[in-house]
Formats: structure tokens, C-alpha cells, sequence
């Protein structure tokens, strides 16, 4: 039966039928054992373990028998981060999960078409759009019971408005962006089997992350990969980014999924994906397997476009032209955008690691002139109108090779010129979130301890700033700390450089 996944807040009351049978299939499945497939701390598992982690929060007894190790090599541990496979794996991840909380539902004696809600934060609509759903800060159930949807290890503060806006994340047309530049795209780069990526696609980066680490804070379950599927808000914050793949795809034709057997056939035999449903069975779970909703049994109740059709050419006209001259809207719309390719070429970079913690940090990196020159020559009246092809070039600021301790820290990002400080800037570039930073961290990882890579696009603010007549053989760019970051962190920015990337 054809189910759908419903917007939380549009459901009605807070324990409305749908959450309400949410939190008793929670209660039903967290006491079964470990071993058995479709149980909560089993299904958690498959996105990431850690024994000592869940031992210490009491999530797992010490000693308690685990399933065999062929069998957790197999299906434990899978999450997708840093990977154009990052989409679809949690596609096919939560499409399992649903299933087992519904038959557990039906069970019990609730509807046969139980939907997993969604929340979604981003809604410019819903004045309690950015409120962590009153159920999940409640708790008790109606009955007087212990609410399973409460989770003491969870901050209960509201989100950021400016940290879940989808202006860049859903503008942009490109799924898989460019090999071997800073632009990963929509979906990610192209990877083979990924747990802890060093890169990551746009709506992975936001709001992906960043929710993740603002719902979490610090010793948070959602802050870490090891044990956020233990949070059951978990389910619904990716509920709603597989939503956002589905407006990505519906509100541009020209936006597709790669079309690439790497992709739709998945990673290798020798580590594939592997999902299952109610009965613990075995069923396909590759990318290709999960492209339809409608044909893997569910759909969403709104997959309308918040950007009402502004594509990322016209955005960025926009942005640009006020500064040069009038061009009339319809112009500023522009036919035309960059082609997925381009030209990739190094502006800059700073010499020494950067420190992150509780104080402001900030690094110098020397831009070199022929780059800039051609960056600034590509704003030029001629290169920017509406039939010219490709659209000016874009800068990318990267953050290379972050390792730490704890990945619950948040950081505003701020690029200004030499001296005047982030202070004197009303907003900044970007936000990134460390979510996955201890894994990445790690030497024993996929990427063998080299941490994460994070990437804003800075064409505005580097335009502003040659505008300004600002000088700009050099650029300070100061990082921030949002949240509660300390010293013993030990946080460090192996490089900071700087990308142009051209539509020559």
C-alpha cells in the first residue's frame, strides 16, 4: 500500500495518530536484542557503530552478545558521507527503517499505511518551523508514560534560520559538480564505497550537517555518526533531505540524477550496500533500486519548489548586476548556466595549519594576480549578458584536511579584507558543521586520518570586495566558533586555499 510521509507540523496536534504510534513502535522495538535484525539499536548500527561509545550511554551492556562479524562487516557501519552515494543510500537505509516501524505499528493494532513524518525546518511559512517538534521535548506521553521520542543527550534549542536556507543547494544544477575541484555539487563526489568522506555535496553540507550538529550540541547523540540513528529525530531530518532530493529533481528538468553504472549499480561486490525489510530478508538497495518513491511504495505531501524556479545564473545575476548597470528582470533570468566542467584553477592558499576553539581564528592567504584578474574580467557588462554562454566565474573557499577530537562544533566563516576584521562584516560567507569529524579523524579510516574538507562559495564577497577597491594581493579569512568549542578539541585547518572556476 502507497504511503505518505507528511510535513510534522501540518499533522495537527502534537501527539497526533501518526506520532503517537511512532513513539509506541519506539517502545516495541528498542527492547529486542541486539542480534535480532529488525530491532532499534540494530538499525542504528547499520549507519555507524562504536562499542565503547554505546556502552558508556548505555545503549549496549558491556559483554552483550553481538551479532557475528561476517554479519556486522555486512550490513553494519554503511552510512554514505562525503559520497555521491550519500543520497541514495539513506534513501534505501530509511526505506528499511520505515517498513520495520510500520509493521511493528500494524502489529499493534494502528493503520496499515503508517507514513515516517518529516520536518522541515526550512519552511518560511511555518513560524514553528525552526522549534524542535514539541513531541520530541516532552517527556511523558498523553498516558502518563515515559515518552521513547525524548532523548536527554539531544539540545532542545531552536535551529538557525540562515544555517537551513536552500538557496545554494537546490539553485544549483549539477548532481555530481566536478572531479578533482571544490565543487562536489547537489549529490557529492564521485566516490567508491564511502563511509566518511572528506568531501561532501551541497545538501549534505546544508542543512544536512549543520542540523545535525545544532540539534546534537556538544555530547549529543545526533552530533556523531556513531550515534545518531539512536535519536529518533534522527529519522525524520533525513526524511526530510530525501524530500529535498525530490524537489531538487522536480522543479528543474534539466536537473538529473547521474546516469553513470559506478553510480546506479553502487560500490563493489566486496563491500555493497545491504538493507532488508520486516522480514529480514535481503532486497536490492543500490541507487538504481530506489530512483522512484512511487515505485518503492511511498511519495511526500509537498515536494513544491521554495525557490520558485530561480535557477543559480539568475540568483547570481542578480546578486551581481545592481553593482554595474540595469539590466530588466526578465534579462537577469538569463537562458543559459554553467556547463557541469569548467576550468578549475588556484587563486591562493595560506602557509601553516589553523587552530579552531573558543576565540576567533583567523589566517591570511596571498591571491595571485593573473587569477584575479581573470576573475574580475569575467563581470565584465559583455561577460554577463543574457545571451552570452556560461555565466561569470565563481570563487571557492576551502578548508582543507580539518582533523579533531569532537566534530559537535559549528563555525561561521568570514572573508575580508587584510586587517579590518570579521567584525566589520554583517554576515558571513557560510556556516560548516564538523558532524563526522572524529571518524574522519581517524586514522583506521577510509581516508586514512586525512579529516574533512569544507567548501563555500565566495564569488560574492571576493566581487564585493574588488568593488570596494579593496586590496587584494591578500585575503584574511576568520573562522567563528558558533557553538561550545573548546581548547581540548585539538580542531586544526591543514590548509585554506582558494578556487576559481571558470566556464572557459
Amino acid at each position: 500500500m502507497a504511503r505518505t510521509r507528511r510535513e510534522i507540523y501540518a499533522l495537527g496536534p502534537t501527539w497526533n495518530d501518526t506520532v503517537l504510534w511512532y513513539a509506541k513502535a519506539i517502545k516495541e522495538l528498542r527492547p529486542r536484542p541486539i542480534t535480532r535484525k529488525a530491532s532499534w539499536r540494530y538499525l542504528a548500527a547499520m549507519h555507524d557503530f562504536d562499542r565503547d561509545q554505546w556502552v558508556s550511554l548505555s545503549y549496549l551492556k558491556a559483554g552483550e552478545a553481538l551479532p557475528p562479524q561476517a554479519e556486522q562487516d555486512l550490513y553494519w557501519k554503511q552510512c554514505q558521507h562525503g559520497s555521491w552515494y550519500f543520497l541514495p543510500w539513506h534513501r534505501a537505509y530509511l526505506l528499511s527503517f520505515e517498513e520495520i516501524v510500520g509493521a511493528a505499528v500494524k502489529a499493534l493494532g494502528g493503520p496499515d499505511d503508517w507514513a515516517l513524518p518529516y520536518w522541515n525546518y526550512s519552511s518560511q511559512s511555518n513560524p514553528s518551523a525552526l522549534n524542535v517538534p514539541p513531541a520530541f521535548l516532552a517527556r511523558t506521553m498523553p498516558d502518563g508514560s515515559a515518552n521513547p521520542l525524548f532523548v536527554a543527550a539531544r539540545s532542545g534549542r531552536p535551529l538557525n534560520r540562515d544555517t537551513v536556507r536552500l538557496d545554494t543547494q537546490l539553485s544549483d544544477g549539477d548532481f555530481v559538480g566536478v572531479d578533482d575541484g571544490p565543487n562536489a555539487g547537489v549529490g557529492g563526489p564521485r566516490t567508491i564505497f564511502m563511509d566518511h568522506g572528506d568531501s561532501e555535496g551541497l545538501i549534505e553540507a546544508q542543512p544536512h550537517d549543520i542540523v545535525h550538529s545544532q540539534l546534537g550540541g556538544r555530547g549529543g547523540l545526533m552530533s556523531y555518526t556513531t550515534l545518531a540513528a539512536l535519536d529518533p529525530i534522527f529519522w525524520l531530518h533525513h526524511a526530510n533531505i530525501d524530500r529535498l532530493w525530490e524537489v531538487w529533481l522536480q522543479r528543474d528538468a534539466a536537473n538529473k540524477n547521474p546516469a553513470e553504472a559506478n553510480w546506479l549499480n553502487g560500490p563493489s561486490k566486496k563491500r555493497r550496500f545491504a538493507t532488508f525489510g520486516p522480514d529480514e530478508k535481503d532486497r536490492p538497495s543500490n541507487p538504481q533500486d530506489v530512483l522512484s518513491t512511487a515505485r518503492i511504495g511511498y511519495s511526500y505531501d509537498d515536494t513544491s519548489d521554495p525557490l520558485k524556479g530561480v535557477t543559480r545564473r539568475r540568483r547570481r545575476l542578480q546578486d551581481i548586476l545592481p553593482h554595474r548597470q540595469s539590466f530588466s528582470v526578465a534579462e537577469r533570468g538569463g537562458p543559459k548556466a554553467m556547463p557541469a566542467g569548467g576550468k578549475f584553477e588556484l587563486m591562493g592558499s595560506n602557509d601553516k595549519k589553523l587552530a579552531l576553539g573558543p576565540e576567533t581564528a583567523t589566517a591570511r592567504v596571498k591571491l595571485a594576480p593573473r587569477p584575479l584578474k581573470s576573475f574580475t574580467r569575467s563581470f565584465s557588462a559583455t561577460a554577463v549578458q543574457p545571451d552570452t554562454p556560461g555565466e561569470p566565474d565563481r570563487v571557492f573557499l576551502r578548508l582543507e584536511n580539518i582533523t579533531g577530537k569532537d566534530g559537535s562544533g559549528i563555525f561561521d566563516v568570514f572573508v575580508h579584507g587584510p586587517g579590518s576584521g570579521a567584525g566589520d562584516e554583517h554576515t558571513p560567507v557560510g556556516s560548516i558543521s564538523l558532524f563526522g569529524l572524529e571518524r574522519a579523524s581517524a586514522g583506521s579510516g577510509r581516508n586514512a586520518g586525512t579529516g574533512l574538507t569544507k567548501t563555500l562559495e565566495i564569488t560574492n564577497a571576493v566581487d564585493a570586495l574588488h568593488l570596494a577597491k579593496a586590496n587584494l594581493d591578500e585575503l584574511e579569512v576568520s573562522i567563528v566558533p558558533r557553538s561550545d568549542v573548546r581548547e581540548e578539541d585539538q580542531i586544526k585547518v591543514g590548509q585554506i586555499t582558494l578556487y576559481r572556476q571558470s566556464s572557459e
